[in-house]
């Protein structure tokens, strides 16, 4: 059948919401999910605006988390205003980006995953987070909505890109139509709750985005109308968007969003820093829908 709405962006008022630790998980032994809640997911009265209860509708919506400079135990805030924020410029805020894992208005809660490496103002929060702590979240501000109409998805990434695929897999409606290709360190770092993911482990002296790339080509359908989404290292992104070239995906039906990117000179550990770094902090993260 014949993709009958492309992908669509939504734009989102943007809300800062003061939240408190409800709970932690550990996913795996790098990644910690801390859970969130509290009246502010709520419409609440900020200052002299009334604003709007948190929402998210897309599996890709981020959230920009604001936590203290390194020795100081309160975090920098921007100004809420009438739909977005003023950004303050000394001492700027400090703020990493996140996607949102899993949000229940029921229950009140918000799900964050992050990566617990021994280094950064995120991880670092994450690995001492505990109930009761305070977070301050902005967000999300955009949503992409997928495509009605697709015979079947495919989404692949490596680690930055898990808490997308992860809401992708867990709320599609037909799990045969979903592919996911996922690249990780190891076993230990593959998410086993999550069905049908092929996983994808690092090895030494083999390149990320070739690793990626052919487990993607083993894996995408040979017929059919289909949407891809891909997401994580530029280099990965790159390749993978030469794959939904090959098997003819039109544009509009291909969302790539670059995270993050290696340098081309970085040794290997010099990568792993950064991609440690890329998992918890991508304010600056490139996010391209085409």
């Amino acid at each position: 059948m014949p993709v009958t709405t492309p992908s669509q962006r939504l734009d989102l008022p943007i809300v800062l919401r003061e939240l408190t630790v409800i709970r932690t998980t550990e996913v795996t032994p790098r990644m910690r999910r801390i859970t969130v809640g509290g009246d502010q997911l709520r419409s609440f009265r900020s200052g002299e605006l009334d604003v709007t209860p948190f929402r998210t509708e897309g599996a890709d919506d981020y959230v920009k988390v604001f936590l203290p400079e390194e020795g100081e135990t309160e975090p920098v805030l921007p100004e809420q205003h009438d739909g977005h924020l003023h950004w303050p410029r000394k001492p700027a805020p400090v703020a990493r980006a996140y996607t949102v894992r899993r949000f229940d208005a029921a229950t009140g809660e918000l799900d964050l995953d992050f990566v617990v490496h021994g280094h950064g103002v995120g991880g670092n929060w994450a690995r001492d987070a505990k109930p009761g702590d305070v977070l301050h979240l902005a967000g999300p501000k955009v949503s992409t909505i997928p495509p009605v109409g697709a015979d079947w998805w495919l989404l692949a990434g490596d680690e930055t890109a898990l808490p997308a695929i992860g809401r992708y897999v867990e709320s599609h409606d037909d799990p045969a139509s979903l592919h996911a290709v996922v690249l990780v360190d190891g076993p230990a770092e593959e998410q086993r709750d999550l069905t049908g993911v092929t996983w994808v482990h690092r090895q030494p002296g083999a390149a990320d985005a070739t690793l990626l790339a052919n487990a993607v080509r083993r894996v995408v359908p040979q017929s059919g109308d289909g949407w891809m989404w891909i997401a994580g290292e530029a280099t990965i992104v790159r390749e993978l968007r030469a794959v939904a070239k090959e098997r003819g995906i039109p544009k509009d039906q291909l969302d790539a969003s670059g995270y993050w990117r290696v340098p081309v000179s970085g040794a290997f550990a010099r990568v792993r820093a950064l991609r440690d770094q890329a998992v918890e902090s991508m304010e600056h993260r490139r996010r391209e829908h085409h």
